[in-house]
């Protein structure tokens, strides 16, 4: 049974790299002025920890994730390395990146009304030397350090890249923010992990990563994918479940549940152009919750959820009526913002659409 698991990831391994191989072939280099602004920045409201605030959102262009970019051809719903640079981004336009948009929201954070969460992504790690480098760490933690508002601070990386003394260097710099490092653990079965996200992570490594964050006093993030590729919506569910379960016994301090969006370029694509893949229904994501978190738990742990493409073809959707899906984004951003299970639908009443007898059949025959 090894040696075929083996032979399953080396063949997915091969075929997610050649489809990322042509989508990066039709990219162009970015120019030196594109380098010097971030690929996008926000603000809105969001939550933090113990209540509701705004969040500042940075998107930083840098050549991306060097899985994606490497012989494993990165997981097989992310399609994010098309907003990268693909050859490395020098320090320096790094931190004009990071500079051009805290200037343009800079009087908003310094506004005493809300408390900021600052959250940071860069399509890979933000500990990867080769996207950013300890130079332009330490010039976004200096900056970040000046803005009282800015409470919470968010960044994401692979576990490979976490070691003590990129830990150190973050909590040097940041002593009265809290901290999250975000980690794409997407399930905590590892089978499906690897043969059908191809994400080239063990469970055990994840929690050795966790118990180094703690020991910092770095709070962990925790990403999971609702419905990854090739599996139906109730294994899709039964996996989320046990994955959302898992976590908080294992005490992180916040699940981020990422229902499946169809990005370029990737494999979910690849399938979702043959018909052999629909995202999520937002039944399933409430289901999930609902089953998995008690009103207890949520004293204890955040659970949050901001799908991409939310109501749309690519998205997490039920039928395509705009007033259901409008009505279904709508509770789950009052859940998450109140972090209350009763602000999510309650009864069979409360889905009023008759999409759910076309739901319920395809979830129980397909």
């Amino acid at each position: 049974m090894k040696v075929l698991n083996e032979n399953h990831q080396n063949l997915l391994a091969d075929f997610v790299c050649s489809l990322r191989k042509k989508a990066i072939g039709k990219k162009r280099e970015f120019t030196n002025e594109q380098l010097e602004k971030p690929v996008s920045f926000w603000t809105k409201t969001d939550r933090l920890i113990d209540e509701i605030g705004k969040e500042f959102t940075v998107i930083l262009r840098t050549k991306g994730c060097s899985w994606a970019l490497g012989n494993s051809g990165g997981c097989t719903m992310c399609g994010y390395i098309q907003d990268a640079n693909i050859k490395a981004v020098p320090s320096q336009f790094i931190i004009k990146q990071f500079d051009y948009a805290l200037e343009q929201k800079v009087n908003e954070l310094n506004n005493q009304k809300h408390n900021y969460i600052l959250k940071i992504f860069n399509s890979g790690s933000f500990f990867d030397e080769t996207e950013l480098d300890s130079g332009a760490r330490k010039h976004i933690y200096q900056r970040i350090s000046e803005i009282k508002n800015i409470k919470e601070f968010v960044i994401e990386s692979r576990v490979e890249y976490l070691s003590s003394d990129h830990l150190t260097e973050l909590k040097h710099n940041l002593k009265n923010k809290y901290i999250e490092i975000g980690i794409g653990l997407e399930t905590v079965n590892d089978y499906i992990r690897n043969n059908y996200i191809n994400k080239g992570l063990m469970y055990k490594n994840f929690l050795e990563t966790v118990n180094l964050c703690k020991s910092y006093d770095i709070g962990v993030k925790v990403y999971l994918l609702l419905k990854p590729p090739f599996l139906n919506e109730q294994s899709a569910i039964d996996d989320c479940i046990d994955s959302i379960k898992s976590l908080i016994d294992l005490k992180v301090n916040t699940i981020s549940i990422n229902p499946l969006n169809i990005q370029r370029g990737s494999l979910a694509e690849y399938l979702w152009y043959q018909n052999r893949y629909r995202p999520p229904w937002f039944y399933s994501l409430f289901k999930c919750i609902k089953k998995a978190v008690n009103q207890d738990d949520l004293k204890k742990i955040r659970i949050v959820s901001a799908p991409s493409g939310a109501g749309t073809k690519r998205g997490i959707h039920n039928c395509l009526k705009r007033e259901c899906n409008s009505k279904m984004i709508r509770m789950l951003n009052d859940f998450v913002l109140n972090q209350e299970l009763n602000r999510l639908p309650q009864k069979e009443k409360d889905y009023d659409c008759d999409c759910k007898i076309k739901y319920y059949l395809e979830k129980d025959y397909f």
